[in-house]
């Protein structure tokens, strides 16, 4: 079986990747998106009976995904963006909201690899650092490139990614251990992006065998007698919260959702981390002392709404809801609705498939199955950290403290002649205006703007990727 994969590059040089030529600009409508293959029910069958066998029935969904591998949860056709380093940061966050995906892998034209991957996260991180007035335009994301951007921020982590024939289990055990959301499938052998695994897909992949699988009996019990989730210092907002104010949260808190609530702590409203690409499409990110009231008004087309269950549902019920719902999250409400939890995607397969081998990173103490419950530990010691050094930012600063702080940073890496923590758009007006032979060693943002008003989409090269392979 062959599987097909439109490849979508967005670069600010001409044919990068792809020098054979390139087709059209034109949307991949999601009906042309197939999911899953069909799934026999002689296969389906079998693996039951397999999982039957196993004594212990908290390894029935340990087995499961050891027994897939990442292969089989690439679809039978896709749409994968890939964007080159050399972009600016404005086009890409345009393109991410234009094709309604929340991440995508950069191309190191210069390494002929890929570097990392671009989310709604760095976009946050953007706003962050560079916001300072409604009245202060950001011409840092007007003129930056995603290779500035990384350098600024420090981020020389190797990407994180995977092989195709690495089983679900591996999968899993990386997107939880190493705190991301969205993990490459790349081919060994060509070094090509195949896929984007998300917790998501993993479980609506479960599902696609649920009915058939034994079931292990704690999926018949209460989320209060199974205790998944967050339950303690649940990150909230109000309507009147400011959308800098909620940015802040999610980069300094590890959340990705802020419920909001109103004055009795009732639910009645989300913000997301995806909520924030809307700044983008509406180009209203200049402005974020808005509220979040006002900021829900322009909520695109890809608004998961918002889901909740609550504590006497089963786990069973609770996982069907956000498989069909499709989202990443659930508030847990009580019988007035007032929030009083939140459970992800991250804690169910935390609880399904690393909790049974041991490899959930609790201890006998932990009564809850929660990565914010470690992820607070986590806050709190890096906190104590910081507060001993002062190079790095402590929680208790302010936004403009902030600020100021990485300014004083980039002054003092200037005059220490620091050459790689320079602004790259200022090396390169430099090298246009003395030597623009350089130009030929290191390709630079050609004149045409693909993005310059609303209506035009970012320039793509389109590639159709054949896909072979898996059972």
């Amino acid at each position: 079986m062959s599987r097909l994969i439109r490849l979508h590059v967005y670069s600010g040089q001409f044919a990068i990747l792809l020098p054979h030529g390139c087709d059209d600009e034109e949307v991949y409508s999601l009906d042309q998106i197939k999911e899953f293959e069909t799934v026999s029910p002689a296969y389906k069958e079998w693996l039951a009976e397999v999982l039957e066998k196993e004594e212990d029935e908290l390894q029935i969904f340990v087995k499961f995904f050891k027994f897939h591998k990442c292969y089989d949860l690439i679809p039978t056709s896709a749409k994968l963006v890939v964007f080159d380093t050399q972009l600016l940061v404005k086009k890409a966050f345009f393109a991410l909201v234009y094709n309604g995906v929340r991440a995508a892998p950069l191309w190191d034209s210069c390494k002929q690899e890929f570097v990392g991957m671009l989310t709604i996260t760095d976009f946050i991180k953007i706003l962050r650092m560079y916001y300072r007035s409604p009245s202060v335009a950001m011409d840092e994301l007007e003129e930056h490139k995603l290779d500035t951007w990384r350098r600024v921020l420090k981020d020389k982590k190797p990407l994180i990614y995977i092989s195709p024939d690495a089983s679900l289990y591996d999968a899993i055990r990386m997107l939880i251990h190493n705190r991301i959301h969205r993990l490459p499938v790349i081919d060994p052998d060509t070094g090509n992006v195949l896929y984007i695994l998300t917790h998501k897909r993993i479980l609506r992949f479960l599902f696609l065998y649920i009915n058939e699988l034994p079931k292990p009996s704690y999926m018949h019990k209460t989320l209060r007698e199974v205790r998944i989730g967050s339950y303690d210092n649940i990150e909230t907002a109000t309507e009147d919260t400011t959308i800098i104010l909620a940015l802040k949260k999610f980069v300094e808190r590890r959340v990705s959702a802020l419920p909001i609530i109103d004055a009795e702590g009732r639910l009645v409203d989300i913000y997301a981390k995806f909520d924030v690409i809307n700044l983008a499409a509406e180009k209203t990110y200049n402005d974020l002392d808005v509220s979040l009231k006002k900021a829900n008004e322009h909520r695109n087309e890809w608004f998961e709404g918002v889901y909740k269950c609550k504590l006497d549902e089963t786990l069973y019920a609770i996982m069907e809801k956000i498989v069909k719902a499709e989202v990443h999250r659930l508030v847990v409400v009580d019988e007035e609705d007032k929030v009083i939890g939140i459970i992800s995607l991250s804690d169910l397969l935390l609880y399904l498939v690393l909790k049974p081998c041991g490899e959930d990173g609790g201890t006998l103490l932990d009564t809850v199955t929660s990565l914010r419950a470690q992820d607070v530990k986590q806050i709190n010691e890096a906190l104590n950290s910081s507060r001993r050094t002062s190079s790095t930012e402590e929680v208790s600063q302010t936004i403009h403290e902030e600020e100021e702080h990485l300014e004083e940073e980039a002054t003092d890496a200037k005059n220490d002649g620091n050459e790689e923590k320079k602004i790259e758009e200022e090396e390169e007006e430099h090298e246009e205006k003395n030597d623009p032979e350089v130009g030929s060693s290191t390709p630079t943002t050609p004149v045409i703007d693909p993005l310059q008003s609303a209506d035009q989409t970012a320039a793509a090269i389109f590639r159709e990727v054949t896909v072979t392979g898996g059972e």
